[in-house]
């Protein structure tokens, strides 16, 4: 699904918003980038995270399998599609008892021929969006 102009290795900074509006957490980031899965690491307050994304189905439509050390050590399923450039996906999760499910949207996104971009949102029940994570990294030597 990700073409090999974007296979390998790319650093950058990854930014991590718990409340929307208040300032990112900003550590160093890795974002390793196969045809059908992309690794991530990065850091919060000093200690290390990872995360895998691996992607799945025939192309455009996809199924991802997302899991990380920092909120989702449990797994997310997500669905989506991608269009050549960009693959987007979705799924929702619970938010606790008696109240309405979030959303949770993940764009991997190789616009830019020298770079790639995580970006993950919260999506409240009412379908308003929240920047959560955004990792963009330059193509490594």
């Amino acid at each position: 699904m990700i073409p090999p102009s974007h296979h390998g290795r790319f650093v950058g900074f990854n930014r991590l918003w718990l409340m929307p509006g208040t300032p990112a957490h900003v550590s160093e980031g890795t974002l390793l980038v196969a045809a059908d899965r992309v690794a991530m690491a990065w850091a919060y307050e000093g200690a290390p995270k990872s995360g895998e994304l691996v992607l799945r189905g025939p192309a455009p439509a996809c199924r991802a399998d997302f899991t990380d050390t920092f909120h989702a050590a449990d797994g997310l399923v997500l669905h989506g599609h991608g269009d050549g450039r960009a693959v987007r996906l979705y799924c929702t999760y619970p938010a606790g008892e008696g109240l309405p499910d979030w959303g949770w949207r993940i764009v991997l996104d190789w616009y830019d021929p020298d770079s790639f971009t995580v970006r993950m949102f919260n999506v409240l029940p009412d379908g308003k969006e929240a920047l959560s994570v955004e990792l963009r990294g330059e193509r490594a030597a």
